[in-house]
Parts: C-alpha cells; sequence; structure tokens
C-alpha cells in the first residue's frame, strides 16, 4: 500500500484548488497554511467521530487521499476566495458522508464471539 506524507497531501489539496499546477510547488507560505488546515481539519474529523484510517496524520493512504483531499481543499477554498462559508459548511458535510462510508468495516458474515462474566 502507497502511503503519501501530510506535505504531499497538502500540495494535493492545493492542485486541486487549481492553486498550484500539476508541475509547480506551492509557495512556502501556501504549503504552510495547506499543512495548517490539513491538520486542524483532520483533527477536528476525528474529534468529532468521523473515522479517518488509522486515527494519525502522518501518513495518509491511497484509498484516502482524493477524498481527503477534496474535503480538506473545500475548508481552504473560502481563504482564497474560491467559495463561501456557507457552500462550503455544505459540501463538507457531504464529502464527509463519503469518508464516513470509506471508513466503516465491511460485514464479513462471520458470528461475533464474546466471554459474557
Amino acid at each position: 500500500m502507497v502511503d503519501y506524507t501530510r506535505t504531499e497531501l497538502a500540495t494535493r489539496v492545493l492542485r486541486d484548488l487549481g492553486m498550484v499546477a500539476a508541475d509547480e510547488t506551492p509557495t512556502a507560505v501556501d504549503l504552510a497554511w495547506a499543512l495548517e488546515t490539513c491538520d486542524s481539519e483532520i483533527e477536528q474529523m476525528q474529534a468529532r467521530g468521523i473515522p479517518i484510517w488509522n486515527g494519525g496524520v502522518s501518513a495518509v493512504p491511497r484509498y484516502y487521499l482524493t477524498l481527503l483531499s477534496r474535503r480538506i481543499g473545500i475548508s481552504l477554498a473560502p481563504s482564497f476566495g474560491l467559495s463561501d462559508i456557507g457552500t462550503a459548511q455544505t459540501a463538507m458535510a457531504a464529502m464527509e458522508q463519503e469518508l464516513r462510508r470509506l471508513g466503516t468495516v465491511p460485514a464479513t458474515g462471520q458470528v461475533m464471539e464474546a466471554e459474557y462474566f
């Protein structure tokens, strides 16, 4: 499985927003702002009970990259004048439903065993 670093996630967010071209490197200021937003948004989602892969922010699994980048990009868009806060909040809620689905454990069909005392 391929994992992505915080910096790669932040760069992806800026690319998804159109702030950085696919072959460009973000400015230090934009990258710092995106990193801060990534960390804050991931921690905020975790605090609200949205499952985020392994509970850490150090490496993002490939299967989370696109959805997570979009969700964080939506929260970052108003600071770049690309959206208003109300529209962003509505869109974030929709993306969070997708992240919740992605984080659910699929049913195995197995009977769960438990010990009772």
